[in-house]
């Protein structure tokens, strides 16, 4: 899959103003990275979630930058389907201060090559 090609898929906020506390973000079909802050289905508060339906060779990896710098990316916490066969999915959990931003990117891995969707904001 090629960037160009890439698909995005938010909802929630679209920038720190208005950040929400659930974010999706989607490299295309398959390749997904969820954020929530609160519980939701079988997730925990303050988890991210990657997760894979392609077995196209590329892994995902869902990375999470808190309290997110402007122009810049640190993942801070990161889940990741990498050297998993898909279907599969991968979070990590742990708990944030309340109204903690945060900002969610997607990745498709393989290897040393990496694809990132542009990160997506909300909060804790």
């Amino acid at each position: 899959m090629t960037a160009a090609g890439a698909a995005v898929l938010v909802i929630g906020a679209q920038g720190q103003a208005s950040a929400s506390s659930d974010i999706f973000v989607s490299y295309g079909a398959g390749s997904e990275g969820f954020w929530t802050a609160d519980p939701y289905r079988d997730l925990t508060g303050d988890t991210v979630m990657a997760c894979d339906s392609n077995a196209d060779g590329w892994g995902v990896q869902a990375e999470l930058d808190i309290n997110p710098l402007p122009g810049s990316f640190s993942a801070d916490r990161i889940a990741s389907t990498r050297g998993h066969a898909s279907p599969y999915c991968d979070k990590q959990s742990g708990d944030l201060k309340e109204d903690t931003p945060v900002s969610l990117r997607v990745c498709l891995v393989k290897g040393t090559e990496k694809k990132c969707t542009l990160p997506k904001y909300g909060s804790a």
